[in-house]
């Protein structure tokens, strides 16, 4: 089968031992639309092994924050409940947060152990996005919490 620019970007879902490839979740020429995809399946995915890859470079290799709440062959054609949420708690040593203001697109990096001392480490990453304000712009939401992986020294 030949190569497309749609095989440029793409993230797919490992098991833990990646031994076998559970979904693939997006192919995109795009990388701006990958990186939204990238995101987007953090969330969705708890305790899941995500490869995001360009072409057949590796960019970027996380197990997620959490536990897997469902089993993987649960997961149909990439779509599961659109109610999950990740919790502070959920976090690891090697997560790195940012906070995006939908608004004006400022950007800044947030301590998780800073959210957590205001909110609580059982707080939902969309209760704690509805109380952030940008400081860019001043105005209240929205604001989109991002997990980011620490990168190796």
């Amino acid at each position: 089968m030949a190569k497309t620019q749609e095989d440029n970007f793409r993230i797919e879902v490992w098991d833990r031992e990646e031994t076998a490839l559970v979904e693939t979740i997006c192919r995109s020429p795009d990388c701006s639309v990958s990186q939204a995809a990238w995101q987007s399946a953090i969330r969705r995915r708890p305790g899941m092994l995500l490869i995001h890859f360009n072409g057949r470079h590796v960019m970027e290799k996380l197990v997620t924050p959490g536990e897997p709440s469902i089993p993987p062959e649960t997961i149909v054609n990439g779509s599961i409940h659109a109610g999950l949420d990740i919790s502070l708690s959920d976090l690891r040593e090697w997560h790195r947060l940012r906070a995006w203001c939908k608004n004006c697109s400022h950007h800044a990096d947030v301590k998780a152990a800073t959210l957590i001392k205001r909110y609580g480490k059982d707080a939902l990453f969309s209760t704690v996005e509805r109380a952030l304000f940008c400081t860019s712009c001043d105005r209240g939401g929205p604001v989109r919490l991002e997990i980011h992986k620490l990168p190796r020294n």
